[in-house]
């Protein structure tokens, strides 16, 4: 070795190598001094002579600050980390959980000022029927009436998922209750109920033959206030007529009415319930709440009813707790099927609704797209249903039916009774039966 050549100790020597390789004051990742004899691999940081897998190179400790741990590689934080983030994640998700779940239970509780018309039942008349003192003839066929389901105030979610509901209408409950309370309204149609059975009763009396009922006029039930008939008419006032044409039924009254404009100006002859002497009322029409275009008066109307009680049998209908008056026309048939000998159905399921009035009218009845869905569901062959279908298209109808369940419109019982003859079934007992009486003098009086 020449002494002239610089000495380099050790010490210098590992300091020389350190700097080529980005030692102190260079760039190398690795912050701590290899072993003397070790040779350093630039590109990896590793002792080229070991596995990389076989070398531990030591680190300089982490300490982690929220939990206060000392982790000896970056792993360990990490996981500390992944675990944090967890935890974050999953408040969050309890949090927006509490507030689902929240808002579920207060829609529950809070209630809306709407009416769900939902489909009903469609129900056999004949178990209904009693009759004493007559013979009677039960059928194979059925003849049932139908009614619709109400949901009153529904809560907030039960309302969404009426209104996704095809078969069911919601409209706001001042539609339906008309400034009564649940409980009134309850009654008034449970009133209404009783007078269509003894309507239809006297209708098919009287389709046989008897001389069973008549009606001079139309009884005020009541008024609703802020409607046209308001400080007017009073409850049980008849109207006789209006405008000089007489008003003998509420589908009378329906009939003239339509007639006429919101905004006209009529004249009601009107009797007092305590005076005998009838009186002229003007009024001016409005706009009906239900029908866009048609006219009403405001009031609650019945038939004016007289019947003969005189006969020596007696038919009961037992209609349950079931209200209203749509039930009148399929009582009327339930009650002519029952009295006559044959098949009034023809042997099959006929499904019916609307009202009838004293003189064998079929009058328009609410809810006819839930009953069509309820008589469709239940596997119905025929449906008769009114004429008047108020505002419902009879394609709507057709539609919701399906293929197989028949959609048949009446406006009398003599349409009515047609249809069925139509379907196969056995009319002329019908007229058999009130050719005979009138044949025996029996007609009631």
């Amino acid at each position: 070795m020449d002494d002239a050549s610089p000495s380099v100790s050790g010490d210098d020597h590992r300091d020389h190598e350190a700097r080529e390789l980005g030692g102190p004051g260079g760039n190398t990742a690795m912050e701590n001094p290899v072993d003397d004899n070790s040779i350093v691999d630039a590109e990896s940081d590793l002792p080229a002579s070991h596995d990389a897998e076989a070398v531990e190179q030591p680190t300089t400790p982490l300490y982690d600050v929220a939990s206060e741990r000392v982790f000896d590689d970056q792993s360990g934080a990490a996981d500390v980390y992944s675990s944090r983030v967890r935890k974050v994640v999953k408040g969050m998700g309890m949090l927006l959980a509490l507030v689902v779940a929240g808002g579920i239970a207060v829609g529950a509780f809070v209630d809306v000022a709407y009416i769900g018309l939902m489909p009903g039942s469609a129900r056999d008349t004949e178990p209904l029927l009693a009759v004493e003192g007559i013979d009677e003839f039960p059928s194979d066929g059925t003849f049932l009436f139908t009614t619709v389901q109400m949901r009153q105030r529904p809560n907030v979610w039960e309302y969404l998922w009426l209104r996704a509901d095809r078969d069911v209408e919601v409209v706001p409950e001042e539609l339906i209750l008309n400034g009564r309370t649940p409980e009134e309204n309850r009654s008034q149609n449970l009133e209404f109920m009783d007078q269509s059975k003894e309507i239809a009763v006297a209708v098919a009396l009287e389709r046989l033959g008897y001389d069973a009922v008549q009606s001079d006029s139309v009884i005020v039930v009541n008024t609703t206030e802020g409607d046209p008939a308001d400080g007017l008419l009073m409850p049980q006032d008849l109207i006789v007529a209006i405008d000089g044409v007489s008003i003998p039924s509420t589908n009378m009254l329906r009939e003239v009415l339509a007639g006429y404009e919101p905004g006209d100006e009529i004249k009601m002859e009107v009797r007092r319930a305590a005076e005998d002497q009838a009186e002229v009322v003007p009024l001016v029409l409005g706009e009906h709440p239900e029908i866009p275009g048609g006219s009403f008066i405001g009031i609650t109307p019945v038939d004016n009813l007289m019947f003969n009680e005189t006969f020596d049998f007696d038919v009961e209908i037992d209609s349950g707790s079931v209200g209203g008056p749509s039930a009148g026309l399929a009582f009327t048939l339930a009650v002519l099927d029952q009295l006559t000998e044959g098949e009034l159905t023809g042997g099959a399921d006929v499904a019916v609704t609307g009202t009838i009035d004293v003189i064998g009218n079929v009058g328009s009845v609410g809810g006819v797209v839930q009953k069509t869905a309820a008589v469709r569901d239940m596997g119905a062959d025929v449906f008769l249903v009114p004429a008047d279908l108020g505002g419902v298209s009879l394609e709507d109808l057709e539609d919701r039916a399906g293929d197989d369940l028949r959609i048949m419109p009446v406006a009398t019982i003599e349409e009515a009774l047609a249809a069925l003859e139509e379907i196969g079934g056995n009319v002329g007992a019908v007229d058999e039966f009130a050719a005979s009486l009138q044949g025996d003098g029996e007609t009631g009086q």
